[in-house]
């Protein structure tokens, strides 16, 4: 029981202010990320051909499914920037500290970390798809795309697992168990983000073939290091935090945002463990992919269920 009231107050506001300890702890976290990366950049080396190629596909037909990737996740995000109508989301007051429905519109709704994780994903296909075109007809592309095609793939593919993640474990089941609306959450746009995105990512990362490395886990960390930045004072500017739990004034501010870190990091090392699988058994790899995306994913909205059974 001590250890039930403990997690509640982490989540609690107090007459402790959090912010400058969890901005500390991030500011610390981030640029040894950056470290990391700059520093294990040169070993990780990827040959043009090897992040532009499948050995299961034709170069064209990767091609052609990176590029239709990066049209329906970045027009999908242009869709939801200039609908006029917006959404109306359950957010949290920045002056109030209140968790409660608002109407949201325009760029002010691209402030999720959803919506920046499909913006992340829909660069990595856009970029890949560049070098496979590339590779397809011949043209010379930087030498620089040997890293960047491969941070963005493991940014792309630990954060779509934190998104789908998060919304199938924690939002959904609170925001039912409140009883607030959560219809928004079934909505085509919403689905393809929360859903479709881990569905895409692993198709690329069974058809593309290349193996990412330990050192890799620095640059999701970075993405999430720069979202709760950018999060904290976009929250002075918009007014909202899409989701109360990165609030940095929250009593246990610090200790949770260091968990969500921890998270995406553990989403990556996901990630290894299924190359690993892979080099052992192909049809395992495929089965623990089925099945990591039927866990993480959710199609029914469980509120419709409890309405059909009562």
């Amino acid at each position: 029981m001590h250890q039930w009231n403990l997690m509640v107050g982490i989540r609690e506001y107090s007459s402790n202010d959090r912010s400058l300890t969890t901005f500390i702890l991030v500011g610390i976290v981030l640029v040894s990320s950056i470290i990391l990366a700059i520093s294990s950049s040169g070993s990780q080396e990827y040959s043009l051909v090897e992040i532009s190629t499948s050995d299961l596909v034709p170069t064209q037909f990767l091609a052609l499914f990176r590029l239709i990737s990066s049209v329906v996740c970045l027009l999908t995000i242009a869709v939801i920037a200039l609908d006029p109508k917006g959404l109306t989301y359950n957010v949290l007051d920045y002056e109030t500290k209140r968790y409660g429905p608002q109407r949201i519109t325009g760029t002010r709704r691209l402030s999720a970390f959803t919506m920046w994780s499909f913006t992340l994903m829909g660069s990595y296909f856009m970029v890949s798809s560049m070098s496979s075109w590339s590779e397809y007809f011949g043209w010379e592309i930087g030498h620089n795309m040997t890293w960047i095609v491969p941070a963005l793939l493991s940014s792309s593919i630990a954060s779509a697992l934190l998104v789908s993640g998060t919304v199938t474990f924690l939002l959904i089941p609170e925001a039912n168990a409140r009883g607030d609306n959560i219809e928004h959450y079934f909505k085509w746009d919403s689905q393809l983000m929360h859903n479709g995105n881990v569905l895409f990512i692993f198709a690329e990362a069974v058809v593309c073939g290349y193996s990412l490395t330990f050192e890799h886990v620095s640059y999701p960390i970075i993405f999430g290091c720069i979202y709760v930045l950018f999060s904290a004072f976009n929250a002075r500017r918009s007014g909202i935090y899409f989701y109360d739990f990165i609030d940095p004034r929250l009593n246990g501010s610090h200790i949770i945002h260091m968990v969500l870190l921890g998270v995406i990091s553990c989403m990556f090392f996901l990630v290894l463990f299924l190359q690993n699988v892979r080099e052992m058994s192909q049809i395992s790899y495929m089965i623990a992919i089925v099945v990591i995306c039927y866990l993480v994913t959710t199609f029914s909205n469980p509120s419709q269920k409890g309405d059909q059974l009562s």
